[in-house]
């Protein structure tokens, strides 16, 4: 039996590829910042107030935050791949840490802002990232979206990671599936593809049905996630918790004098209301707004909801 999977594997090597990267595909929008070419578009005019979307995952791509869009109406809305995923040139894990990250974003701003604060809505991860930008740069922020960051410290690292048990037949299966269909990736100039592909099959699996909409998750669309990325990030929590527990991302934002949202999805019972309410306190001026009919995806779920919350808390 083990002889006929493998050969069904082989027979399947090379029928799948994914999307080429920046520095494989040059017809791919890309905006270079810190000697690295970020995949990147803005939309919006220039001259208006900028908007600078960041991608949960970790590891996942800007496309299922393409919804945002509808915001350059009134503003030049950024979105970029973060380093080392989505259509943004591969890198080592050992490349990527937070501080590289913290350091990514705030090119951006620079770039963008012409030394003028500049808006930011973060998802999930992002929202984590963003959190951790402006207790570094307080000063270079006006107001901030913060959509259900799993967690900001050690206090709600514990809550999150004190509810993780043991994985489920679904996700055991889906894990085996996935790490069988890899091998049939095409490799060719792309030695990251596999473990992408990999990442792709299974990130979907650690989502929750208590964190959905009757547990069902959302079509969401995406160009490729990069596992080098997760990896030195969740991947390292997960294998590490005591060094996760020990990060905290909310240091030093009780500087911040802008406004920050916090938006959650009705239907989410893992880092919905709840639990974001324990991190109203680590922001001065802040607030909450849930979505109703919304998971923890809720750009996808409810757009025309979240995008209306989002545009008049900009407005402000």
């Amino acid at each position: 039996m083990s002889r006929i999977i493998l050969l069904a594997v082989i027979s399947l090597a090379g029928c799948t590829s994914l999307p080429a990267t920046v520095e494989n595909d040059a017809e791919l929008p890309s905006i270079h910042l810190n000697d690295y070419a970020f995949h990147a578009e803005t939309f919006g005019n220039p001259e208006n107030p900028v908007v600078i979307v960041l991608h949960g995952g970790p590891g996942a791509d800007y496309r299922y935050m393409y919804p945002l869009k509808d915001l350059a109406n009134d503003h030049l809305v950024v979105f970029y791949d973060q380093r080392g995923t989505g259509l943004s040139p591969r890198v080592e894990e050992d490349a990527i840490t937070i501080e590289r990250f913290i350091a990514d974003l705030d090119a951006f701003v620079v770039r963008f802002g012409h030394g003028q604060p500049v808006s930011l809505i973060g998802h999930s991860w992002g929202a984590m990232l963003a959190s951790a930008y402006i207790g570094k740069y307080p000063d270079k922020i006006d107001k901030v979206v913060l959509a259900e960051p799993a967690f900001l410290n050690p206090e709600t690292y514990e809550d999150i990671f004190s509810q993780s048990g043991w994985p489920g037949f679904r996700v055991v299966l889906g894990f085996a599936t996935a790490w069988v269909k890899k091998w049939g990736v095409n490799t060719q100039n792309d030695p990251q593809a596999r473990d992408d592909f990999f990442l792709m099959q299974v990130l979907p699996l650690l989502q929750g049905k208590n964190e959905l909409c009757e547990g069902t998750l959302p079509l969401l669309e995406a160009w490729r996630f990069g596992y080098s990325n997760f990896s030195a990030t969740l991947g390292r929590m997960l294998r590490d918790p005591d060094w996760g527990a020990a990060l905290d991302f909310s240091e030093g934002t009780e500087a911040f004098n802008g406004k920050a949202l916090f938006l959650v999805g009705e239907c989410n019972q893992l880092v919905g209301e709840t639990h974001q309410r324990k991190h109203l306190k680590l922001f001065a001026r802040s607030k909450l707004e849930s979505i109703p009919g919304a998971g923890h995806f809720m750009f996808n779920d409810q757009p025309e909801l979240s995008i209306a919350s989002v545009r008049g808390f900009l407005s402000q």
